[in-house]
């Protein structure tokens, strides 16, 4: 009897054990889990003690999640290991070409990623080595919790129990951490250098951040009143504005960049000399940097700040059904509407966004046909695309016109060509980088010459012409070749070149050196004198006091001085104006006032 008794109590404390054993064994294959992330964003340093653990436990409960479902450990830790495994090897590629981490947008992305993929390399280095090598440490501790979880005796009671207690933990965790009221991992401390967050508090938690974004996709403004909105509508003044109808055609040009801003390079021949030389010129301070082509694309097109709308690709996210854009705005105005890309229209949805802004005719890669090419590099040429553009501005009819290319001739990698097809050289030696730049400042080059014969062709031309072309993001080599510590560099790096031209005299009027990308269209209107909505002209207005109004919580009056939004300043009124608008605009359809957003027609 006594034998007997003995003999429960030691498998007791063997099962035990072995359940201690389990726990120890997840644990510290979570700890293997989270170094795979952390290198993957290329962050080989702790996030300090309080944020490594709370890392390290966030990929616990996931794998306790997975646990719950398929009732084995080993079987979770294989399920939550390898996919994240995978995760932060695809991560540090994503960082090395776009220099923003992946996040849960990117799934929506993956048809865009997967048309590109195969004009990049990638190399194995030290991070990739690295994440190589924890993964099979993973499965080594793997193999152990399988051994451990063989000799566990299972009851329903005891099953049941310890679920329980899982469950109980997970929830606790996760709401004390991430959603509680004040929880202990900060909420919105994304700014203008995702490193700050990333680094500070880990990816796993970073991450956790972005989920929380995106399904909240739209801040709402703080004090945000329709009341306010609308007696601002009902009680503007009608002013004179323009009536002016001259034809319109947007370029957004796939990395065209400047890269005298950011060093001090010096070139065998001037890069582009043609832009240089136009006096409605300046820098358009955009989204992204490194990448982040919708993102530009839906503020230019919308003049939607995405300051409110902080961790979304706009295409892939927002509803379009009756949006507002200058497209649908022309048409309000009696324009015919075009638009293309020489790619797939998967690519961010724009297939289906395109009709939806308000565009008659869309164009995407099948419609292009054969396409002029640069070298090795498989994109479509600048010249090519603006020629495809003129074919068919041609054939709009005799109503005012309105045409929107994305081009891509820009697009990375940019070691696809021999050498010997470069046509501009840097006179200083950059290393690694050199010869990506001379590749990637000839093909800004060709993109100065395509601009230059698209506007002789447009000079000759007895309708009247307005044209802006404006970059949608720095090559992501650039980032590597700075220290983005410093604001004065982020705000350099995320400043692209834009160009006004028209083939009529705009009366002098002139253009700030720098702005933003939602201000550009509203821009071109007033200097086209055309009919402004109280939209553009509350935008028009705000470039006059605060030209730079960033989608990293930052913005810069005329005077140069920066500024958080929080803040309160002499611009702060009208800023605040502007992002309810956005905020009525896009998150609250139901009860959108049409009339700010509605062209305004002059005093008679």
């Amino acid at each position: 009897m006594i034998g007997v008794w003995f003999k429960k109590l030691k498998n007791k404390i063997t099962e035990n054990k072995n359940g201690v054993r389990v726990i120890l064994y997840s644990l510290l294959h979570s700890v293997l889990v989270y170094y795979c992330l952390e290198l993957g964003n290329k962050n080989p340093l702790l996030n300090g003690v309080l944020y490594t653990i709370l890392n390290i436990l966030t990929v616990f409960v996931l794998q306790s999640v997975v646990y719950l479902i398929v009732r084995r450990r080993w079987i979770a830790s294989l399920l939550t290991g390898i996919p994240l495994t995978v995760l932060g090897i695809a991560n540090y590629y994503t960082l090395v070409f776009r220099n923003s981490p992946i996040s849960t947008q990117d799934i929506h992305n993956l048809g865009t990623t997967l048309s590109v993929i195969d004009s990049y390399s990638f190399p194995l280095n030290a991070f990739v080595l690295g994440i190589l090598v924890f993964f099979v440490l993973q499965i080594a501790v793997t193999v152990e919790l399988f051994k451990c979880e063989k000799k566990i005796k299972r009851s329903l009671k005891n099953t049941a129990l310890k679920n329980a207690c899982m469950v109980l933990f997970c929830i606790l965790f996760m709401n004390m951490v991430y959603f509680a009221e004040n929880p202990i991992k900060p909420r919105n401390t994304f700014v203008w250098s995702w490193e700050d967050s990333y680094y500070k508090y880990g990816y796993a938690a970073s991450s956790i951040e972005v989920f929380q974004n995106s399904v909240n996709m739209i801040d709402r403004p703080k004090d945000y009143s329709e009341e306010k909105l609308a007696g601002i509508a009902k009680n503007a003044p009608v002013k004179e504005t323009g009536e002016k109808t001259p034809d319109i055609i947007l370029i957004l040009n796939e990395t065209f960049y400047d890269m005298r801003d950011l060093l001090d390079i010096k070139t065998d021949t001037e890069v582009m000399p043609f832009i240089d030389s136009q006096k409605l010129k300046g820098r358009a301070v955009v989204a992204g940097t490194g990448g982040g082509t919708n993102k530009s694309e839906y503020e230019l097109l919308t003049s939607n700040s995405l300051q409110l709308m902080p961790a979304i690709t706009p295409f892939n996210y927002l509803s379009f059904d009756n949006a507002n854009s200058i497209v649908n705005y022309a048409k309000k105005l009696g324009y015919s509407t075009w638009g293309a890309h020489c790619a797939e229209a998967l690519n961010y949805e724009r297939g289906l966004v395109y009709p939806k802004l308000g565009f008659d005719s869309v164009l995407f890669r099948e419609e292009f046909g054969e396409i002029q090419r640069y070298g090795e590099r498989p994109y479509a040429t600048d010249e090519f695309c603006f020629e495809k553009l003129l074919q068919d501005y041609e054939k709009m009819g005799d109503g005012p016109r309105l045409q929107y290319m994305l081009t891509i001739q820009n697009h990375g990698g940019w070691d696809l060509n021999d050498e010997s097809m470069d046509t501009v050289h840097s006179l200083s030696d950059f290393g690694e980088h050199t010869a990506l730049l001379n590749e990637f400042m000839s093909c800004v080059k060709k993109t100065d010459e395509a601009f230059k014969k698209l506007t002789e062709y447009f000079e000759k031309s007895d309708r009247d012409v307005i044209i802006c072309m404006v970059g949608d993001h720095a090559p992501s080599f650039a980032t590597e070749m700075v220290d983005s510590s410093s604001l004065d560099v982020t705000l350099a790096l995320r400043s692209t070149p834009y160009v006004i031209w028209s083939n009529f005299d705009m009366g002098g009027k002139t253009v700030p050196q720098n702005v933003s990308m939602p201000f550009l269209v509203p821009m071109v209107l007033d200097l086209a004198d055309m009919p402004l909505s109280l939209y553009y002209e509350q935008l028009v207005d705000l470039s006059d006091k605060a030209p730079v109004l960033t989608a990293f919580s930052l913005y810069k009056t005329a005077d140069g001085e920066v500024h958080n939004y929080k803040d309160q300043t002499a611009e702060s009124e009208d800023i605040n104006i502007y992002f309810d608008m956005v905020y009525n605009n896009v998150a609250d359809n139901a009860n959108r006032i049409e009339k700010i957003f509605e062209p305004q027609r002059s005093i008679k």
